[in-house]
């Protein structure tokens, strides 16, 4: 293996690669409907590529997984895992679980498929080539996005390769992508012509396909090419592209109709409790645990493992490392595959940072009984996702150990007795989600936060995005020289205007007149102008739970200029007047810690969460004690009131706060990312995604004048600490390591 030049990457790629599926194979498709040779030849080469997607979706959850600081090896770990969790730079074709063929091996299925296909021919006068042509550009452009997640920069191709001396060639002279170059070049190669295609023809769908356990429909194993590009403009940090192209998305399918997004931002669990003690949880049918079923709109594009080996390859490895043994069962043309629970199959376990980040969570219940409104915290309770990723289980040693069962979902995931109990059966998900609702919720809020809106992005997490969620934006003309005054801001501080000699202002109705963020004092300056549209905000949210009371005035106007935010409070399809007669639906937020919607949760705030977000990076960069991070975190807000350099302070408390440092603008984006930071890890932990996660928002920060590469070292030597550890506290040698791009990226085998 030593002596494996790159050119071994192409060992599979020199002959023509249209890899038909077996006829006993899972993934061979019904062909009733597509009686033409033409048409058969090219729905067995799509379903030869989405075979392929099989061998790769399972690796790229556990190559991020091993990685990640949200894990941690154990006892059983196997060598291969280890040497990629332990950042030991294994070689490409040396471990296991690196094999970067497999993935060129798709790029070049999908090279030979549009060099051949013929998209002008249509089977009774529908386009069916050309829904299929774009989606095989989707498919390539996510192998690439893929590559350059865990390599870096590596070899662009977009011809077929089918020779040893064409293949030597390309290693020499093909031009390289990265993270910089990425959505270019995929635009370049017909990715954009290819979205044209789908914006008007829409996914391809062949029906449903049988694994041996159930019937899959076809739909949701390909990627709209919208999530795609959107990853590859947040990798070149081109936030306005990213947003406008998830919300493209958002708006062209089902996933923006009210009924069908209130899936997205359900409240996770729900909490049974009798005279305010726990009596124990329900695992209710709306559960944050089914999001990882096929079977629910959550999923936006996944692979498919069959049941039994012989209606395909199954996808067992996951589940298997992540600490159940699996077994297969075969009845004719069915078959099933059972989980248990294994300690010795245990190869990655949650590390103590993710444990202490759920712990750091505050669960919300309220309610309201004859006009009593009551909110209740359990303290204890943790993030309820952690019950849902993560279980205690007593192996039978009679040791309890968390497994992660994202793969082996629990059925029972808790009990009467006792917090958290053990789940007692596990149950087998056949496919491996590649991306789904929340994700894209995630990667929308992290676009709008870098370009400007952090409020609306934090809403995202708390609140849900709907019309009804936000404040009312509207004009009114005045006179030039007077000065339009809503009864209240949009965080409820009274700001009394004065005059010259200090006095202070009222109306004609003897109402205090107060401030806005976007006019100064009393009077307009420019008494030219006899006439101007003022903005302001008429109204507070209309949610029942009070919405997202704390965006500004200037926040509204604007985002009121790009579609992609002022459609959520303009546009039909936003409107949920669910939300304004009861206790309904909240943001991602709320999966996991309950009543997280406006007023009702007064931990889960915005000014609380920024400040203490702004605490914690101050801390980590001037090496401060946790115990001080705390107090710093309460003196940077007052209620709802961050301390940011516009802030005015009231007279009597001034002087208290005359030594702490105001935010800046810049902190409170930063704050703001590493709370979505935060929720990516809590919500999608495991899934594949977290450690390119980190180094994407890591050259966002340096995009906007911070370290970022220092801070992903700092993030990813934290594995093992607690939060409330010194932020003085890691492992100097992973920050070492992390500060060198060839431990970041696996290496392409190279000419010995």
């Amino acid at each position: 293996m030593k002596n494996r030049s790159f050119i071994s990457i192409f060992a599979i790629l020199f002959a023509v690669t249209f890899t038909a599926s077996s006829c006993d194979d899972m993934l061979t498709p019904e062909l009733k409907r597509y009686s033409e040779n033409y048409a058969q030849d090219s729905v067995y080469s799509a379903f030869g590529i989405l075979k392929s997607l099989q061998n790769v979706g399972s690796r790229s959850v556990l190559l991020d997984a091993a990685r990640s600081d949200l894990s941690t090896t154990g006892i059983y770990t196997s060598d291969s895992i280890k040497s990629i969790a332990d950042f030991e730079n294994p070689e490409d074709g040396d471990n296991k679980l690196l094999n970067a063929a497999d993935y060129y091996h798709i790029i070049n299925s999908c090279n030979f498929y549009m060099a051949r296909v013929d998209t002008l021919l249509e089977k009774n006068g529908v386009p069916e080539m050309k829904r299929e042509y774009a989606q095989i550009q989707a498919i390539r452009a996510w192998t690439y996005l893929q590559l350059v997640r865990f390599y870096g920069s590596v070899p662009f191709i977009t011809e077929p390769v089918a020779t040893t001396e064409q293949a030597t060639y390309l290693e020499k002279n093909a031009p390289r992508v990265n993270k910089t170059n990425l959505a270019d070049m995929l635009l370049e190669a017909g990715l954009y012509r290819a979205y044209e295609l789908q914006k008007q023809y829409g996914m391809p769908n062949y029906g449903e396909i049988n694994n041996g356990y159930s019937r899959y429909t076809t739909l949701r194993m390909f990627v709209p090419i919208q999530l795609v590009l959107g990853d590859a403009y947040l990798m070149q940090n081109q936030y306005q592209k990213a947003a406008e192209t998830y919300y493209d998305y958002l708006t062209d399918t089902k996933i923006g109709s009210p009924n069908d997004r209130n899936e997205v931002f359900k409240v996770g669990y729900e909490t049974n409790y009798r005279d305010g003690q726990i009596a124990g949880y329900t695992l209710r049918s709306n559960d944050w645990a089914e999001c990882m079923k096929f079977n629910t709109d959550e999923q936006l594009f996944v692979t498919i493992g069959a049941a039994n080996s012989t209606m395909g390859k199954m996808l067992t490895d996951v589940a298997q490392t992540f600490g159940f043994k699996t077994s297969s069962t075969v009845s004719g043309s069915s078959g099933s595959v059972s989980v248990e629970p294994n300690e010795s199959y245990q190869q990655i376990l949650p590390s103590k940072n993710y444990l202490s980040l759920n712990e750091q969570q505050h669960y919300c219940k309220w309610e309201s009984q004859n006009g009593v409104e009551t909110i209740i915290y359990f303290d204890d309770l943790a993030d309820g996702r952690l019950y849902g990723t993560a279980p205690e289980y007593e192996f039978t040693r009679g040791e309890k150990s968390r497994i992660i069962d994202k793969y082996a979902i629990g059925s029972m995931l808790y009990s009467s007795t006792s917090w958290g109990a053990s789940s007692n059966f596990f149950s087998m998900q056949y496919h491996i989600t590649l991306y789904r609702k929340a994700l894209l919720y995630l990667r929308f809020a992290e676009a709008i936060n870098r370009m400007g809106f952090p409020q609306i992005a934090f809403g995202v997490l708390k609140d849900g995005l709907w019309r009804q969620t936000f404040p009312t934006l509207d004009y009114k003309t005045i006179d030039g020289n007077k000065y339009y005054i809503n009864k209240k801001d949009t965080l409820g501080i009274f700001l009394p205007k004065k005059d010259e000699a200090g006095n202070v202002i009222v109306d004609s109705l003897g109402v205090a007149v107060l401030d806005t963020c976007l006019f100064a004092d009393g009077y307009a300056a420019d008494t030219t102008l006899i006439q101007r549209n003022v903005p302001y905000l008429s109204s507070e949210p209309k949610a029942y739970a009070g919405g997202m009371y704390y965006v500004t005035l200037d926040e509204m106007v604007r985002a009121e200029k790009y579609k992609f935010l002022s459609e959520f409070w303009t546009k039909d399809l936003w409107n949920n007047q669910e939300l304004e007669s009861g206790n309904f639906r909240a943001g991602i937020h709320s999966r996991g810690c309950g009543n997280t919607g406006g007023h009702q949760d007064t931990v889960y705030t915005y000014a609380k969460m920024v400040a203490k977000k702004v605490a914690a990076n101050r801390a980590r960069l001037n090496g401060l004690p946790y115990q001080s991070q705390v107090e710093l975190e309460n003196r940077l807000h007052i209620g709802d009131m961050l301390l940011t350099e516009s802030a005015v302070l009231p007279d009597s408390v001034a002087a208290q706060y005359a030594d702490v440092t105001r935010i800046t603008d810049d902190e409170i984006i930063n704050a703001v990312e590493d709370l979505i930071i935060d929720e990516c890890a809590l919500e999608t932990a495991f899934e594949g995604h977290r450690f390119t996660d980190l180094l994407r928002f890591a050259d966002h920060k340096t995009d906007a004048g911070m370290n970022g590469n220092d801070w992903f070292a700092w993030k990813m030597a934290r594995r093992n600490n607690s939060a409330t550890d010194d932020a003085s506290m890691y492992d100097a040698g992973i920050y070492a390591k992390m500060q060198d791009d060839t431990y970041k990226f696996f290496q392409l085998p190279k000419k010995k």
